[in-house]
């Protein structure tokens, strides 16, 4: 009885652990991977809808297209240096992350938000605007 109840104890604790974990916020790992050009992996951070505001392209996006036009953007302009300039909060809720990189010789500026869907938080708009 006493090691039935110690394997449920175990168990409980494993998914309260996955649960918290997955409720982490995910900025540093969005920045990593941000740094690394990795374009093709913020997919997995995009909310279902994303607001992209970049070189060529305005709009609400899927996050399929939005991960798509990402990785073009990148693709045809080469990464170069990644600055993070400030994170933070905002009142409602939502987390920024706001900075410059250069890409294809020239510089950007950049801003994430991030906003709690389904008790994750997920890109819900990305802007790149040249300086």
């Amino acid at each position: 009885m006493m090691t039935r109840l110690f394997v449920l104890f175990c168990f409980s604790c494993m998914l309260m652990t996955e649960r918290v974990y997955s409720q982490a916020d995910p900025s540093a790992d969005i920045i990593q991977i941000f740094k690394k050009g990795a374009s093709g992996d913020l997919g997995k951070y995009f909310n279902e809808m994303v607001d992209l505001n970049i070189p060529g392209f305005k709009d609400s996006y899927s996050k399929t297209q939005a991960a798509r036009i990402i990785k073009d953007f990148f693709t045809s302009r080469p990464l170069g240096e990644v600055l993070v300039n400030k994170e933070g909060n905002s009142t409602d809720g939502s987390k920024f992350i706001m900075g410059s990189l250069s890409a294809g010789g020239k510089k950007f500026s950049f801003y994430f938000m991030l906003r709690k869907s389904k008790e994750e938080y997920r890109i819900f708009q990305l802007h790149i605007q040249s300086e």
